[in-house]
């Protein structure tokens, strides 16, 4: 089962949907890392072997995290960012993809979908 790292700008409902489908969930709060840097954050989610998920445009920077030199990221680009919207689309990519496949993968997640850019 995969893990996940929540940035601080997740919203607890989403981890708390996460962890009702079975995964082990951090976020930057409980770990004592809030106001991390992206490096760090990074840095952190490839150590534990987590899945770092974030708001934050720059984190799907493919010059800055090409992807297989991080454990992998979602970036979630739903505007507005309602969580029901936001859990809809999660669904969607649980239902639609194995999350394995996501280690050192960027996966951009949308209203009605999500698109994968992986390492060469």
């Amino acid at each position: 089962m995969e893990k996940f790292l929540l940035d601080e700008n997740i919203p607890p409902a989403i981890g708390d949907f996460l962890r009702e489908k079975g995964f082990d969930v951090e976020d930057v709060w409980g770990l004592g890392k809030s106001g991390a840097t992206d490096e760090d954050l990074i840095a952190i989610a490839s150590e534990q072997e987590r899945i770092l998920v974030s708001f934050d445009k720059h984190f799907a920077d493919i010059i800055s995290y090409p992807p297989g030199n991080h454990y992998g990221i979602i970036r979630i680009r739903i505007h507005p960012p309602l969580i029901a919207h936001i859990l809809e689309a999660f669904e969607k990519l649980l239902i639609g993809f194995d999350l394995k496949a996501v280690k050192g993968s960027l996966v951009v997640l949308e209203k009605k979908g999500y698109r994968i850019r992986r390492g060469s």
